[in-house]
C-alpha cells in the first residue's frame, strides 16, 4: 500500500478537476449506499467552491446511458463510485472526463482522469469505499474534515467494515473522531443506534431478521414487555443506551434465541458508528442505519433523495427518505418470504421473477449470510433494457474465502456476451437473456 503515491493521486487530480471547472457539472453516481454517500459529499465540495451541477443517479454504466450523456451540452462528466470498469464507453463521450471510483479499473483509461485506489496499489475493496475517494478529494480541497461521516457511512454501505476499519479508511475514522464528528463504541447493532427509541428500533431492524420483531410492531412491543423493560422512560420512548447492562444482556440473549444461524447472531453485537452532529432520536445518528436508508432510497428510485441527504439536506428530505425506507423495508420482507434458492452444486441461485434490479443486490447480500449449502449465492433480475442484471455474494463459508468475485464473475460475464465485476466478496455484471446458460455453465466450472 503507498498511501504517499496515492494522495499524490489526490493532489494532482484535485487541481486538475478544479481548473477544468466551467459552467455546470454533469455529476453521475451509482445508486447504492456508497453511490449515494460520494455523491453527497461531491454535491457538498460543488457548492462549496460555488459551481452549477446535474445529477444523476443510475444502476450502471451502459451504451445508452452514454449515448445519452453524448448528447448533452456539458463539457465536465464527473463520475462517483463507478466507471472503473466501464472506461472504453465513458472514454468515448469525448468530453472532460473525471472519475472517483474504488472499482479495479478494466481497460485503457485514455482521456478521462481516474481518482482510484487500485492505481497506487491500494485494495478498494477492503481498504476505501468510493464515498472514501470522494472524501479524500473534498479534504485535499476544502481542508475541512465534515464530511468524514459520509465516507464511513459509505464504507459502512459497502460492507468494508469487519470487526473495525483498515487502511484508509482507517485513517478517515481516526479524523472524524478526533473531530469530534463520530464515536464509536462497541453496542447491539440496531436500527437507529442507542439513542433511538427501542421498540421502533427492533421493529425496523430487517439484516439481520429478527424472527416475531422485524417487522413487527406488535411483537417488538411484546419482546420489550415481556423482558420486564419499561416502554418509557418519563413522557419519552426509552433507549438501548436507558438499559441496564443485565437488561441488555437479558435483550441480546433473547435476540440471539430468535437468530436463524450463529453467523446472524454475532452480526448482531459490534462496533457502532455514532454521527454527534445528528441529534438524539435522529435514525441518521447510527451511521449504520444511515446507510441503510441511502440504499433504500436507491433501491426505491429515490436516488436524487438520498444524495441530498448525504449532501446535508434534512427537513422534507429527510421525511421524503424515511417513507422510501419503510416502503423498501415492506417489498424487501416481501421478497425475502418468497425466496427459493435453487442450488447446484456449490452454489445458489436465484432466478428472474423474485426481485427488481434495483433490489436483487440486497436479497443475495441478506440470503448469503444466512446459506451455507453454498459458497456464492448467485441472483437474476430482469432489466429495462432487455438484459439480466447478476447480483453475486460470497456466503462466508469456509472455502468460499479463496474465491475472487471480481475475477469469476467478470470472466464468466464475458463468455455470456456481458460485462461484469466488482469486488472480490460481492460482485455484479449485465448479461444477455440468451446468455444465461453461457454463464452458469462457466460459473459451475470453477467449481468442477
Amino acid at each position: 500500500m503507498d498511501l504517499g503515491r496515492f494522495r499524490d493521486h489526490v493532489r494532482s487530480f484535485a487541481r486538475d478537476l478544479y481548473n477544468s471547472f466551467e459552467g455546470t457539472v454533469r455529476l453521475i453516481s451509482h445508486l447504492d449506499a456508497d453511490g449515494l454517500s460520494s455523491a453527497g459529499i461531491l454535491i457538498s465540495l460543488l457548492r462549496r467552491l460555488n459551481v452549477p451541477f446535474h445529477l444523476t443517479i443510475v444502476k450502471y454504466v451502459s451504451e445508452s446511458l452514454v449515448e445519452e450523456l453524448r448528447r448533452e451540452p456539458y463539457e465536465v462528466y464527473l463520475f462517483s463510485d463507478l466507471g472503473s470498469g466501464d472506461l472504453q464507453i465513458i472514454s468515448s463521450l469525448g468530453k472532460k472526463i473525471f472519475i472517483v471510483d474504488h472499482h479495479r479499473p478494466e481497460g485503457d483509461v485514455g482521456k478521462a482522469r481516474i481518482l482510484n485506489p487500485f492505481l497506487a496499489g491500494i485494495d478498494g475493496d477492503r481498504e476505501i469505499s468510493g464515498a472514501g475517494v470522494a472524501f479524500l478529494l473534498y479534504y485535499e480541497m476544502l481542508d475541512d474534515p465534515d464530511m468524514a461521516p459520509m465516507a464511513i457511512t459509505g464504507a459502512l454501505g459497502d460492507v468494508q467494515e469487519n470487526d473495525g476499519f483498515r487502511g484508509l479508511n482507517a485513517e478517515i475514522l481516526k479524523l472524524a473522531v478526533e473531530s469530534g464528528l463520530v464515536e464509536v463504541m462497541p453496542d447491539l447493532r440496531l436500527f437507529g443506534g442507542p439513542d433511538y427509541p427501542l421498540v421502533a428500533s427492533l421493529e425496523r431492524t430487517v439484516d439481520p431478521f429478527i424472527e416475531g420483531v422485524s417487522n413487527n410492531s406488535a411483537g417488538a412491543l411484546a419482546l420489550v414487555e415481556s423482558l420486564g423493560i419499561p416502554i418509557k422512560v418519563g413522557e419519552r420512548w426509552i433507549t438501548l443506551s436507558d438499559l441496564s447492562e443485565e437488561q441488555k444482556r437479558d435483550l441480546t440473549n433473547e435476540l440471539v434465541k430468535r437468530m436463524e444461524s450463529l453467523e446472524k447472531a454475532k452480526s448482531l453485537v459490534g462496533n457502532v458508528y455514532i454521527y454527534l452532529k445528528e441529534p438524539k432520536g435522529s435514525p441518521l445518528r447510527d451511521l449504520g442505519s444511515f446507510a441503510t436508508i441511502l440504499n433504500a432510497c436507491g433501491r426505491m428510485g429515490g436516488g436524487h433523495v438520498g444524495a441530498l441527504l448525504a449532501s446535508g439536506l434534512r427537513g422534507e428530505v429527510l421525511r421524503k427518505a424515511l417513507e422510501l425506507q419503510q416502503s423498501y423495508k415492506r417489498v424487501l420482507a416481501q421478497v425475502l418470504r418468497s425466496a427459493r434458492p435453487r442450488i447446484v452444486g456449490r452454489v445458489a441461485f436465484i432466478d428472474e421473477g423474485l426481485a427488481e434490479d434495483t433490489m436483487i443486490g440486497t436479497v443475495t447480500s441478506i440470503l448469503s449470510k444466512s446459506l451455507r449449502e453454498a459458497d456464492i449465492v448467485v441472483g437474476y433480475a430482469h432489466t429495462d433494457e432487455g438484459m439480466i442484471k447478476v447480483s453475486a455474494r460470497l456466503t462466508g463459508k469456509g472455502s468460499s474465502k479463496r474465491i475472487d468475485l471480481d475475477e469469476l464473475i467478470r470472466t464468466a460475464s464475458k463468455e455470456a456476451g456481458g460485462t461484469g465485476g466488482g469486488h472480490q466478496m460481492a460482485a455484479g455484471a449485465q448479461i444477455p437473456r440468451e446468455g444465461k446458460k453461457a454463464f452458469e455453465s462457466t460459473l459451475l466450472k470453477y467449481f468442477e
